[in-house]
C-alpha cells in the first residue's frame, strides 16, 4: 500500500542523486499552487448487507458536476536542467463533501533549457491521502497528470497556469437507498468510488 513514509524515501533517495551530478542551476525549489476542480464523472462500487438480510451489490458509473478548491505546497529539487521533483501536499476537495490531505510525488517537465524565459510544462503526480470528512482517517489514493505554461517574473520567481486530469479513490460514506441511515461496521462489504476531475490552477514556484 503507498504510505507517506514510501514516498518521503522515493523522494529522498532521487533527491541525493540529484545533488551528486554538480549542475549549474538553481538546485531547490518551493512553491504554491490554487485550484479550481469540476469532478464530472464517478465509478463506484458498493456491497452491503441490507437489514432484511439480503447482500446488495451495486456498480456503475455516475455523472454530475461537482465544484471544490484545492490549495497544494510543494517543494522540491531540479535534477536537471529541464526536469524537476518535488513533494506536493495541502487541502483538496475531491467531490462533493469529501476532502483529504494529500501526500503525492511529482514530476514536471520543462520545454527548453533557460529558466528565465517562458516555458511550457508537462507533469505527472501520484500517491496517498488522509480523508478530513465522512470516513475521517481514512487513506486514498489520488494522482494528476497535466500541463500548463510557465511564466518567467524574474531570476527566482516563476508564474505557472496550469490544467490537468485528475482521479482519486475514495471511501465515502454510504447510506441505505431511501432510509438516509449510514451503513458501517460488518454490514458493509466494499464501498470504493473512483472520481475524475478536471483542475484549473495558477501557481508560484522559487
Amino acid at each position: 500500500m503507498c504510505t507517506g513514509r514510501h514516498i518521503l524515501a522515493a523522494f529522498l533517495l532521487l533527491c541525493c542523486l540529484g545533488t551528486m551530478q554538480g549542475r549549474d542551476f538553481p538546485r531547490f525549489t518551493f512553491g504554491a499552487e490554487g485550484a479550481y476542480a469540476m469532478s464530472l464523472l464517478n465509478f463506484y462500487h458498493r456491497n452491503y448487507i441490507a437489514s432484511e438480510g439480503d447482500r446488495i451489490n451495486v456498480k456503475g458509473t455516475e455523472t454530475g458536476f461537482s465544484s471544490s478548491g484545492q490549495i497544494l505546497v510543494h517543494a522540491g529539487v531540479n535534477l536537471s536542467a529541464k526536469f524537476n521533483l518535488s513533494l506536493e501536499s495541502g487541502y483538496c476537495g475531491i467531490y462533493g463533501g469529501e476532502r483529504m490531505v494529500p501526500l503525492s510525488l511529482k514530476g514536471t517537465w520543462l520545454s527548453g533549457k533557460n529558466p528565465l524565459k517562458n516555458r511550457w510544462l508537462a507533469f505527472a503526480a501520484a500517491g496517498c491521502g488522509v480523508v478530513t470528512s465522512g470516513n475521517a482517517g481514512d487513506f486514498s489514493g489520488i494522482a494528476r497528470i497535466g500541463g500548463g505554461y510557465r511564466v518567467s517574473l524574474n531570476r527566482f520567481a516563476k508564474l505557472d497556469f496550469i490544467a490537468s486530469l485528475q482521479g482519486a479513490y475514495i471511501h465515502p460514506e454510504t447510506y441505505r437507498t431511501g432510509r438516509g441511515e449510514i451503513i458501517s461496521g460488518d454490514a458493509l462489504r466494499r464501498n470504493e468510488v473512483y472520481v475524475g476531475a478536471l483542475t484549473f490552477g495558477i501557481g508560484l514556484t522559487f
